[in-house]
């Protein structure tokens, strides 16, 4: 009698484990501290390739812990007679003048931050890019940023949302900024020290936003555990190879004259 009340129990042991309902994976949210560099360049500007070559060595250097976005603007990204695109938007220039124009290139903000405690200059020299991601990258986020998105290759339709929740409080507005790039451009360039080619490889090259080009108004103030959700589709596009582009979105705080970068995320429309 013991062996059958024992074989019982084990029967009804497996039956519990095989009937158990299946959950569903909890949806993945970003959580490392990420900094973008947003890099201000031209087809024109014959230091901007050091400039370029610069951040390449730091994407090496921190990974994918390091986003940057390459921004062709004024004068110096007027094309050639021989180049194949014109890099210029309206979009960048007012990007440009939200940031403050460089006073001289190559020159890049870095997580829309002042580093001079006040100046609100936000350009800065290539010799200090490195210390200052290195300095961001000790921060902890104070917002999550995460992206998902659907694309269609036929019609080049691309749905991004991008949600979130707050690590701590935050006083302030919040904005929310979603940048298309475009990687490896064959087209003209000039150069200072290897002189000017027509096969220069453009990388990060800024080509559009889904927002407004200098943000949407996402949140007043932010107490932990608040989220957000914001969705966008957009067509992408004929003369933009898709497999190229990047979707990067990142959430700033707009307090005074504080444009700063809370956290950024990227993914590739094709992936």
């Amino acid at each position: 009698m013991k062996k059958i009340v024992f074989l019982f129990v084990i029967v009804s042991l497996f039956s519990c484990t095989e009937n158990m309902p299946v959950v569903p994976d909890a949806p993945i949210i970003n959580t490392a501290r990420k900094v973008m560099v947003e890099e201000f360049t031209g087809v024109a500007c014959v230091g901007c390739p050091s400039g370029s070559a610069e951040l390449e060595l730091l994407l090496n250097q921190f990974g994918s812990n390091l986003v940057v976005v390459s921004i062709h603007t004024s004068d110096f990204g007027t094309p050639f007679p021989t180049s194949l695109y014109d890099f210029r938007t309206s979009e960048a220039e007012d990007i440009a003048d939200y940031l403050g124009r460089p006073a001289a290139y190559p020159s890049a903000v870095v997580n829309r931050k002042d580093f001079d405690g006040g100046a609100y200059f936000l350009q800065s020299d290539k010799t200090l890019w490195s210390g200052y991601i290195s300095q961001e990258l000790e921060e902890d986020p104070k917002v999550t940023v995460d992206i998902t998105k659907e694309f269609n290759e036929t019609t080049r339709e691309l749905e991004v949302t991008v949600r979130g929740v707050a690590k701590e409080e935050i006083i302030g507005d919040l904005r929310l900024t979603i940048m298309i790039t475009e990687n490896n451009i064959i087209d003209a360039q000039d150069d200072e020290i290897n002189g000017f080619t027509q096969d220069y490889k453009h990388k990060h090259v800024f080509r559009t936003t889904m927002t407004q080009p200098t943000g949407d108004a996402l949140i007043t103030n932010m107490s932990v555990d608040d989220a957000y959700d914001k969705t966008y589709t957009m067509t992408l596009s004929e003369d933009w190879r898709t497999d190229n582009c990047e979707i990067i979105a990142f959430v700033n705080l707009v307090n005074g004259q504080q444009k700063e970068i809370l956290q950024v995320e990227s993914a590739y429309v094709e992936e």
